[in-house]
Order: C-alpha cells, then structure tokens, then sequence
C-alpha cells in the first residue's frame, strides 16, 4: 500500500509571506550571477554517488531550464498557488519509482546543494536566509518524495 502523501493537494502550504519574499529575492540575486545553475549540477552531482550517474544521458542544458521552472513551481507550491501544486504533482509523478525512480533519500542532498550554491552566490547569504530557504523547500521535497512508491 502506498503511503499517503504528507500534503495532499487541498491542503495549504503555511510558509510566512516575509520568508518566502526573502527566498524570492535571494534567488533572483544568485540568477543574477553568471554560473549559478551550473554550480548547483556541480556541487548536486558530487553530493552523493548515486546522484551523477542520473545524470549520464542527461542534456545539462534541458535540466537546467528543468530547475529554473521546478524552482518557480516550488516558490508557487509555497504561495499555495494551483499552478504550482500542479507543477508539483507532475514531478512527483515523474520521479516516482516506477517512472525516473528518484529515492526520497536523494532530496536531502539535491537541498544541502541547493543551500551550498545559494551560500556561494548571495552575498546577503545567513543562518537566517538558510532556515528560509529550507522551510519553504521542505513542504515541496516532502510532496514529491510521498509519491514515490506511486
């Protein structure tokens, strides 16, 4: 039997409007700066030994753009915005086991790279800046690692 998801889609996300502005503009500042895409691919695929080879017949241009609207979907997602919960739900379904088998264990280290790049790339990067980035990711990695089993 499946587990049930830890968000089901009626469900709202509660992220504080001032946290998630924050991470909004956190971002906005690291895309602002050339490479930040690329350096969060470098840092994710050493993270771990099982992340680079997902990646081996992988367009890193494709999965770039890939990030850049799964990173939208989640600021959605943390707005309680249909769009993003949708965007969410498709991912979800595509890294189940039975689709691009992504493991739930794999999602602590793809936000520890995250986190990593942000600290590299935002000069106004802190403690308080990273508990923001984590509390408006984790409602999401939470949703698409519940649907893992399918």
């Amino acid at each position: 039997m499946a587990a049930e998801p830890a968000l089901k889609l009626n469900e709202q996300v509660t992220i504080n409007p001032k946290t998630l502005r924050a991470v909004e503009s956190s971002y906005a500042r690291c895309l602002n700066k050339n490479g930040f895409l690329n350096r969060f691919y470098e840092i994710f695929m050493a993270s771990h030994p099982d992340v680079k080879p997902r990646f081996a017949h992988t367009d890193i241009s494709a999965q770039i753009q890939l990030l850049r609207h799964g990173l939208m979907s989640v600021f959605m997602f943390a707005e309680n915005n249909p769009i993003g919960q949708k965007a969410l739900t498709r991912i979800r379904g595509t890294h189940q086991r039975t689709n691009i088998n992504i493991p739930p264990m794999l999602y602590q280290y793809w936000t520890d790279s995250l986190i990593k790049t942000v600290s590299e790339f935002d000069g106004q990067f802190s403690a308080d800046l990273e508990r923001s980035w984590r509390q408006v990711i984790q409602p999401a990695t939470d949703y698409i690692k519940s649907g893992y089993e399918g």
